[in-house]
C-alpha cells in the first residue's frame, strides 16, 4: 500500500543543505512547520541544482498526482519506518530521507563521475596520502564518495578533514580491520562487550573503526541488518560497508562530537581528539589535511 505526500519544491543547494542539517532557519523559505519531516523535490522553475544531487528529470515517466508552481504530490512507500522515508520520484528512482540525520540520498546512488561535482578522484586521494597504493585507493574511492554524499561531508573542507582522518585510521587505506586481535576489549562493559568472546568478535572494523558490541548493534539497526550473529560483523571489513561505517561513525555515532562542525572550524587537533580519543598520528593527520586543502584549492 502507498499513500500520497505533499513535498515542498526547494533545491538542494549548499544553503538548503545547511537548512536540512538544522543549523539555519527555514523562515526565508516560508517553510510550513507541519512539513518538518519531509524532503523536497526541485521545481522546473528553480535555478540549476549546483550540487547535482537532486537534478530535475529531463523527461517525466509519470506525473505527480497534483502539482502547482510551488508544491507537488508524489508517492511515498510504506517500505519506510520510524526513521526512513522512501519517496518514489517520477523518473522511477527512489529517494530515501533519514529523519535521524536529516539527510536525503538515492536508494541507487547517482553516477558520481557525472552527478557529483564534489566527487574525489583516486588521483586526488593519492596526492592527499602519497603513502597509499593506488590499488588500495581504487578499492575504496567509490564507496568513500558515496559515504561523503550520504553523511553530509559535503564541502571541500569537510572532505579534507574526513579523508585525512580515514587515511591514518586505515593505515593508508591498507586495513579495514584493526591489526590487534581484539582480546584487549574482552569484558569491556563500556563497549557493550558483556558476552564471552565479544572482544574478538567485535574488534574494530571499517575505514574508521567501529569497536564493541554496542556500536555494531547500533550500526546494524541503522543498516537494517543484524551484525551480531555468525560472521555478519565481518561485512564491515568489506566495501561498501567499510567506507559507510566511517561516515556513520563521523556523523551519527559521534554526533555529540559534531565532527563536521569541527572540520568547518578547520581544527585538526580537535577533529583528531574526537575521532581517536587522543593525539595518535596527529602529525600525519595534519599533513594529509594540508595536502587535501592544496589539492582542493583551499587556503
Amino acid at each position: 500500500m502507498e499513500y500520497d505526500v505533499l513535498i515542498r519544491n526547494v533545491f538542494a543547494t549548499p544553503d538548503v543543505i545547511e537548512l536540512l542539517s538544522g543549523r539555519t532557519s527555514w523562515l526565508s523559505y516560508g517553510y510550513d512547520n507541519w512539513l518538518s519531516n519531509r524532503f523536497f523535490l526541485p521545481s522546473p522553475f528553480d535555478p540549476v541544482d549546483t550540487l547535482g544531487l537532486l537534478a530535475q528529470p529531463a523527461t517525466l515517466a509519470r506525473v505527480p498526482v497534483h502539482s502547482t508552481p510551488n508544491y507537488a504530490i508524489y508517492q511515498v512507500s510504506n517500505k519506510g519506518n520510524a526513521t526512513l522515508d522512501y519517496y518514489h520520484l517520477p523518473d522511477h528512482r527512489t529517494l530515501l530521507y533519514d529523519r535521524r540525520t536529516r539527510f536525503a540520498y538515492w536508494e541507487q546512488p547517482l553516477a558520481l563521475d557525472s552527478g557529483n561535482p564534489l566527487a574525489v578522484t583516486a588521483e586526488q586521494l593519492k596526492a592527499i596520502c602519497p603513502e597509499a597504493s593506488l590499488t588500495n585507493i581504487q578499492k575504496h574511492i567509490g564507496p568513500l564518495n558515496t559515504a561523503m554524499q550520504k553523511y553530509q561531508i559535503n564541502t571541500r573542507l569537510r572532505q579534507a578533514h574526513f579523508l585525512a582522518q580515514v587515511a591514518v585510521e586505515s593505515d593508508h587505506f591498507r586495513a579495514t580491520r584493526e591489526y590487534a586481535t581484539g582480546k584487549e576489549y574482552e569484558g569491556r562493559a563500556d563497549l557493550g562487550n558483556t558476552q564471552p568472546g565479544d572482544g574478538v568478535r567485535f574488534a574494530g572494523r571499517g575505514l574508521i573503526q567501529i569497536t564493541g558490541r554496542d556500536v555494531y548493534v547500533k550500526y546494524g539497526r541503522y543498516l537494517g541488518r543484524d551484525l551480531t550473529q555468525g560472521n555478519s560483523m565481518k561485512l564491515v571489513e568489506q566495501e561498501p560497508w567499510a567506507a559507510d561505517a566511517a561516515g556513520y561513525f563521523w556523523l551519527i555515532y559521534k554526533k555529540g562530537k559534531d565532527l563536521n562542525g569541527r572540520a568547518d572550524r578547520d581544527n585538526v587537533e580537535s577533529v583528531t581528539r574526537a575521532v581517536n580519543g587522543g593525539h595518535n598520528g596527529l602529525a600525519a593527520r595534519q599533513r594529509y589535511t594540508a595536502n587535501a586543502k592544496k589539492v582542493f584549492g583551499l587556503k
